[in-house]
């Protein structure tokens, strides 16, 4: 969960679908790429939050705020959505240097503002000025895995959404329930030591 700068592999990707799609993409439709990182809040919990890239067919200037400029700056402080998921690690197992780390199933909120920059990070059990929850998921169990003692590390798991809501983005309507129905599951990497992960997410189909 904790790792180090990762290539952004949501840019890389090639199969991206609509943000409002019909019929919803099918399964296993990569339709998700996303970078954050995690915070520590304890030796065995944390914070986990992402900002997205890729989402559906968005472009860049509807996911992130803008500079003086009129570009997108492609941060956390900038992205009006954010996915955040606390977490925890309830046990460690293996042999060096193929080493597991068992994470526990959770909850995922994804927030979004239209004033992005006004969010204060100071306290990550404080979400009031984060924005107003768009949708809510499972986070599943799954396996925090490393085969170099913890010098880079892999994460999966699959997050059925609960609950959406619609709001609008560049003048576009938009809702999770339209681009993941089922929910998604996600691949996530990284590299021991730091705050950044990496990864992409794919639809869950209807038959899950």
């Amino acid at each position: 969960m904790k790792l180090v700068t990762f290539v952004l592999l949501g840019i890389l990707l090639l199969c991206v679908f609509p943000a409002v799609a019909d019929p919803p993409p099918r399964d296993s439709e990569v339709v998700i790429g996303f970078t954050g990182g995690s915070t520590w809040t304890s030796e065995s919990t944390g914070t986990c939050i992402w900002y997205f890239p890729v989402l559906g067919d968005l472009d860049l200037g509807s996911l992130f705020a803008t500079d003086v400029s009129g570009n997108p700056v492609i941060d956390k402080k900038h992205s009006y959505l954010i996915w955040v998921s606390d977490w925890s690690v309830q046990a460690v197992f293996g042999n060096a240097p193929f080493t597991l780390a068992v994470v526990p199933s959770g909850t995922a909120t994804i927030y979004y503002s239209n004033n992005p920059t006004s969010r204060d990070w100071h306290d990550l059990s404080d979400r009031r000025t984060w924005g107003v929850p768009v949708a809510q998921f499972v986070r599943g169990a799954g396996l925090l895995q490393t085969t170099d003692n913890w010098a880079s590390g892999k994460f999966y798991f699959s997050a059925p959404l609960v609950s959406s809501k619609a709001f609008s983005v560049s003048g576009k309507r938009f809702n999770f329930s339209d681009l993941i129905p089922n929910g998604m599951t996600c691949f996530e990497d990284g590299q021991a030591g730091s705050t950044s992960e990496a990864g992409s997410c794919i639809a869950i189909g209807k038959g899950h």
